[in-house]
């Protein structure tokens, strides 16, 4: 009965502590113990044996793991997040979420299943002091040594290719330097585009000159667009080379931009606005109208609305702007807001506008646990032009995978634009479809327009859906025509 006690009372001491992140640090493994710690999760409590979940053991939340290195052997529901220790994930344990070891490194089989990837932060960790109420983690930085003056990132160098219908292949070559005892860096690359049969010149630099203090740099030449929010490189790049689909038009542009950010540190939120200055000398880039070579797809080389399809035309010439703007992140009680917000004031425009405009370019994210782990989730993507008419390569564009599947694929374009993107995850946790993990149960609605000078009327979807691990398949409806559509994707794209 005492030992039954005893276990009681320890059952009870964990569930009551709770972690506080007094001092998030800069970069993202604070956030992320606050974001772990502000959801449902289990804590392990700081000891000097490691902690082990054992083969057949599961785990239906994240584990927070504080002060002890973990082996996990058995399957979690979740992340896997060790603060001041390593962590070993072994053969057959499955993580539905990320493995991330703060102040260690993870260690993980080739015969185990991470659904989300890994991190390390060997370069900082968290002093953990227990209160009369909770442990409270501070930022602590453990990097002793500057970082080597050259470095070769990727391979030796050769950063990750893109693909897609105006560059084709996009492969990126060229090293790092650090200067300033590790707190600055140059990158300089040199990027072949094997459909333009071009090579592009870029460096970009960024100095940390206080802990909350930081500027960046660009300069050289690149194929530009404004719809990279659609769908990341990875998604984009993939799409294009198995079926011809590319969700983003582009132009070219000589460019040259300078910022500089401050940020406010709290303990749930980082608050950091930014000014700059951007120089920008674009001209538009195929595939043109009419044009019949184009980059090699597995499918989708003849449809017009696929590969060949024809970038809009821009206003060749010089645009010289000052930026402003903030970006926010905060994270309370299981309720996450995040968004980044920037103003571009052009003091000149190319004919035919010629003269200046100010355009507004916001992206937002929140998410909240409703009951258990069931979430809503939103986004929101919108651009504004309150005053000024702004050259077409300021223009951004909906329709199609990503956005509205029922119109055209980027059909809908202009200076305005709004999309809202919402979502209802409702996790199967008592279903288990071995490696695959726990199916996922997904409601969806979006609604967007966008036009030149104001917004027309919007268009809507509505949709029901599974995940898997990397998959989604969804059933999304026309409200207004009742037509249908049968989509399948990546679970973590939009």
């Amino acid at each position: 009965m005492a030992a039954l006690a005893g276990s009681a009372a320890v059952a009870v001491a964990q569930e009551s502590a709770r972690v506080l992140v007094v001092d998030v640090g800069p970069g993202a493994s604070g956030r992320i113990v606050q974001q772990a710690a502000g959801r449902p999760h289990r804590l392990i409590e700081p000891d000097s044996s490691w902690f082990i979940l054992r083969r057949g053991q599961q785990e239906s939340t994240t584990l927070l793991v504080l002060g002890r290195s973990a082996a996990i052997e058995g399957n979690v529901d979740g992340d896997v997040i060790v603060v001041g220790g390593d962590l070993f994930v072994r053969p057959a344990a499955h993580i539905a979420g990320r493995a991330v070891a703060i102040g260690g490194g993870v260690y993980p089989s080739a015969l185990a299943v991470i659904t989300l990837g890994t991190e390390s932060f060997r370069d900082n960790t968290f002093t953990i002091t227990r209160t009369a109420h909770a442990w409270e983690l501070r930022y602590l930085s453990l990097r002793e040594q500057p970082s080597p003056p050259l470095l070769f990132p990727g391979i030796y160098g050769l950063r990750m290719p893109t693909y897609d219908r105006s560059n084709g292949m996009s492969i990126p070559f060229g090293p790092t330097f650090s200067f300033a005892d590790g707190q600055g860096e140059l990158d300089g690359t040199v990027t072949y585009r094997s459909d333009l049969g071009k090579i592009d010149p870029l460096v970009k630099g960024s100095l940390q000159l206080t802990r909350r203090l930081r500027a960046q740099a660009r300069l050289g030449r690149a194929t530009l667009t404004n719809d990279a929010w659609i769908w990341s490189d990875f998604v984009n790049s993939l799409s294009v080379l198995a079926f011809g689909e590319d969700t983003r038009n582009y132009y070219r542009a000589d460019l040259a931009e300078l910022t500089a950010y401050r940020a406010w540190e709290w303990s749930n939120a980082v608050l950091e606005p930014l000014v700059g200055a951007r120089f920008e000398r674009a001209w538009s880039v195929g595939p043109a109208p009419g044009e019949a070579s184009h980059p090699w797809t597995l499918w989708g080389n003849d449809d017009a609305l696929d590969v060949r399809r024809p970038n809009p035309s821009i206003s060749a010439g010089q645009i010289a702007s000052a930026l402003a703007g903030a970006r926010l992140e905060w994270a309370s009680g299981g309720v996450k807001v995040a968004g980044q917000s920037t103003a571009e004031h052009a003091l000149s425009a190319p004919a035919p506008n010629d003269r200046a405009f100010t355009q507004i370019t916001t992206d937002a994210q929140a998410s909240f646990l409703t009951f258990g782990d069931q979430e809503y989730g939103l986004d929101v993507h919108w651009v504004t032009t309150p005053s000024g008419v702004p050259p077409a390569q300021r223009f951004a564009y909906l329709g199609g995978a990503g956005t509205l599947q029922f119109n055209d694929l980027l059909s809908m374009g202009g200076d305005e634009l709004l999309l809202i993107d919402q979502r209802y995850a409702y996790p199967l946790l008592n279903v288990r479809l071995g490696f695959l993990g726990s199916p996922t149960l997904l409601l969806r609605h979006r609604l967007g327009s966008a036009g030149v000078g104001k917004l027309p009327q919007f268009e809507q979807i509505v949709g029901v859906g599974v995940m898997l691990v990397f998959s989604r398949l969804e059933l999304q409806i026309d409200p207004a025509t009742g037509d249908t559509h049968l989509s399948y994707g990546f679970s973590f794209s939009r």
